[in-house]
Order: C-alpha cells, then sequence, then structure tokens
C-alpha cells in the first residue's frame, strides 16, 4: 500500500464510499474515493469501466432502480495495497415492470416481492490514497431470479 494509506485506513475509505456514494448518491464525494485513472474490470479482467465519470454513471443507473437503496459491506480482508470485499445492494425496486409478467400480476397483493438484494465480490487497489483499479462479480443470476426472469 502507498505510505498515504494504511491497512485499516483502505478498509475505510471502501466502507466509506460504499456508504456516501452507493447508499446516499453523494457523488461530489467520488473524487475522494476514486483515482481520475480508475478502472474496473470484470472477472476475465476485461475494462467495464474507465474514469469517475463512468463509475459515477454506473452507481447512478443502480440507484435508480431502487427506491432508497443500501450498499453494505459483508466482509472486507485488506492487506498491503489491495482491500477484497463482498458487498450487499439492497433495497425495493422503484418500478414493478423490472419484474417479469408472472410477478407483475401479483406485485400490489404481495408487495415484498419488490425487495431485491444484489451481492458481489470486489477486490479494490489503491494508488495516492483512492482506488485505482477494481474487480468485480457480481450474481447477476440470483438478481434475475429475483426478478423473475430466471428460475
Amino acid at each position: 500500500m502507498s505510505a498515504a494509506v494504511s491497512t485499516d485506513a483502505a478498509g475505510g475509505i471502501v466502507t466509506s464510499m460504499l456508504y456516501e456514494v452507493w447508499t446516499l448518491g453523494h457523488f461530489e464525494a467520488v473524487p475522494r474515493f476514486i483515482h481520475p485513472a480508475y478502472t474496473m474490470l470484470d472477472e476475465r479482467a476485461e475494462i467495464r469501466l474507465r474514469g469517475r465519470e463512468a463509475f459515477i454513471e454506473t452507481v447512478a443507473a443502480f440507484r435508480s432502480l431502487f427506491d432508497e437503496p443500501r450498499m453494505n459491506v459483508t466482509h472486507l480482508i485488506s492487506g498491503q495495497d489491495m482491500v477484497a470485499y463482498r458487498w450487499e445492494l439492497t433495497g425495493r425496486i422503484s418500478d414493478a415492470k423490472l419484474l417479469a409478467p408472472a410477478l407483475q400480476a401479483i406485485e400490489r397483493h404481495v408487495p415484498e416481492i419488490r425487495l431485491l438484494s444484489h451481492r458481489g465480490l470486489s477486490i479494490a487497489r489503491f494508488k495516492d490514497g483512492m482506488i485505482i483499479e477494481e474487480w468485480s462479480e457480481a450474481d447477476n443470476t440470483t438478481m434475475s431470479q429475483q426478478l423473475g426472469w430466471w428460475t
């Protein structure tokens, strides 16, 4: 880890970023957490996002799916210049049309159907006290099952 960030501080940066940006939607806080040269790679190490603006657009898109989204860290391990963390994004789907037709038909009678939990694992690398690179893998299958699109 760079001299500017301790292992404990790196974990704090991740948890603060998830709360302030993902949960609260304070996008003006992104420059405190995300390096200007940020990249997010998928599980095959292919670049998905590059830069702060792409990060903000992605977070905003996910947040728009939920009423009162909450992003939590369920597990966190830090060492050297990296932090591995398991995350969970929860909330109520903002638009019932995202549900499969069969679930849409009963949604007004069973509103709990709109509750959703999306989980994944990310590994963040730090530079200059900010996240410069992340590898992320999300459980999209379970999310699709909750929406009723995949059984």
